[in-house]
């Protein structure tokens, strides 16, 4: 019975974190794609690829939103995206690829907001965005350091 009222619980009350099927770890071979943005500078490719696991995932979210808050804050004055740039990374898709650069692992990553539409293939397929505003962004994650390393908005965040 514990259990059974646990469960309702949960399905009345969804308290968790971030759910798995809201990112997608693309293969290694869908590098290239994902880098090719055209609203926003993306990190250099690097010699190779390798697949982050759940708990890589796990340490870079946990970065974002020191990081939007960060960025927003530097800014200045005004709204702009701030508001809804707050809940980071809650309420965006996101698309996760390993790159290897000068031999260190990096995680870049492609955040796509929920709301935005019907995005088809982004378990499978990078998603790139031109313009869109500042709530598309992407962000390069340094593994062994455990920090973002790159942060970039498709347009401004003031």
């Amino acid at each position: 019975m514990a259990v059974g009222a646990a469960l309702l619980l949960a399905l009345l009350f969804p308290q968790t974190p971030l759910q798995v099927e809201d990112y997608a770890i693309l293969p290694p071979d869908k590098a290239a794609g994902l880098l090719h943005q055209c609203s926003r500078k993306a990190p250099k490719p690097g010699e190779g690829g390798w697949t982050p696991g759940k708990d890589d995932i796990a340490r870079l979210e946990a970065r974002i939103p020191g990081i939007v808050a960060l960025a927003t804050e530097l800014s200045g004055p005004g709204t702009g995206a701030r508001g809804g740039l707050r809940d980071a990374p809650r309420g965006w898709l996101r698309q996760y690829v390993g790159i290897v650069r000068g031999g260190k692992r990096f995680i870049y990553g492609n955040f796509l907001p929920k709301a935005s539409g019907d995005w088809g293939a982004w378990r499978t397929e990078p998603m790139i965005v031109c313009d869109g505003g500042p709530v598309f962004f992407g962000v390069e994650y340094d593994v062994e350091a455990d920090r973002i390393t790159e942060l970039a908005f498709n347009g401004s965040i003031a």
